[in-house]
């Protein structure tokens, strides 16, 4: 089977393109400079120089460190329906979601997927997310699925604005891990959503979209006690914001019900591997970056531009 991997120089494509060599999968992972998934014409060469089976959709127009440029909406609608146009009866499309086609100013506990549209996003990736969503929805097609995922983490992510492996760094380097406020995510392990994957790709299924969320949300400052029990020192833990944020979580019965039997790695183990991974690369670490602590002047935009104001 030819799998079609695009997004592998991401977050998210660069460990599934890993685990799928690993576990000897026949696979295609070109690099926007060998595919532009928003050229038609470029996406039509590609299928018709290629056998594929199954597409794996990770790609996404690139964020400038924070932030997404003023054309990722369009992108990334040219990208889904350049590829979903290349569909045959026998091929399979698996398209990477958000919990934020929910809306983050409406985010609430355990959103089901009968939640989506009830509110409609705001902002460009994830309104293009919600559009391709509804198409999914509405089209029924057993061949096209989407897995929304909420948090996820893992090593290759961006250390310098995801709270995890931000942590991690942090204690690793000896210093505090400062949370603006204390909220409940639902985080997943790369390791778990590349698991999920499998099982899509080798299962009909009875549902088009699924949340891809664990059993129990976690809070950050739970996460940051976990680094400093499976990590060599103890960061002292400093929470900036009194209360609880708004929570940021998916209930997963559907997913549960089509992946009978699925366990989560425990988030202690997870964070043991990445605290690992992040040890073995330390020496090129940009540590200035991590001093100024942008992750937490992010944390402290988000909480302003979408919480700390009346729905």
């Amino acid at each position: 089977m030819n799998i079609l991997l695009t997004g592998v120089e991401g977050f998210v494509g660069h460990n599934l393109a890993e685990s799928f060599l690993a576990k000897g999968y026949s696979m295609l992972s070109p690099k926007k400079t060998e595919l532009d998934l928003t050229d038609p014409a470029s996406v039509d060469k590609y299928f018709r120089d290629n056998e594929i089976q199954t597409i794996v959709h990770c790609a996404t127009t690139e964020r400038v460190d924070t932030s997404f440029p003023p054309n990722t909406c369009e992108n990334n609608l040219r990208m889904f329906f350049n590829l979903e146009k290349q569909l045959t009866p026998s091929m399979k499309l698996i398209n990477l979601g958000s919990g934020s086609e929910y809306g983050r100013k409406y985010w609430s506990k355990k959103m089901a997927e009968e939640y989506f549209d009830e509110h409609v996003p705001e902002d460009g990736h994830s309104y293009a997310k919600y559009v391709i969503s509804k198409y999914i929805n509405e089209k029924d097609d057993a061949n096209l699925i989407c897995l929304r995922i909420f948090g996820i983490y893992g090593k290759y992510e961006d250390y310098r604005y995801k709270f995890i492996s931000n942590a991690i760094v942090k204690n690793l380097l000896k210093m505090p891990i400062v949370i603006n406020q204390n909220v409940v995510y639902d985080y997943i392990y790369i390791n778990d959503f590349f698991r999920m994957i499998e099982h899509f790709i080798g299962h009909r299924t009875k549902h088009s979209i699924f949340n891809a969320t664990p059993e129990e949300p976690v809070d950050l400052v739970t996460i940051a006690e976990l680094i400093n029990k499976v990590g060599d020192y103890k960061s002292e833990v400093i929470v900036l914001n009194k209360g609880i944020g708004v929570e940021y979580s998916g209930d997963n019965k559907k997913l549960l019900s089509e992946m009978k039997g699925f366990k989560f790695m425990p988030h202690e183990k997870a964070i043991a591997d990445l605290c690992r991974y992040y040890a073995s690369i330390k020496d090129t670490l940009d540590i200035n970056a991590i001093k100024q602590d942008d992750y937490l002047q992010y944390a402290k935009k988000l909480k302003s531009d979408y919480f700390d104001k009346k729905k």
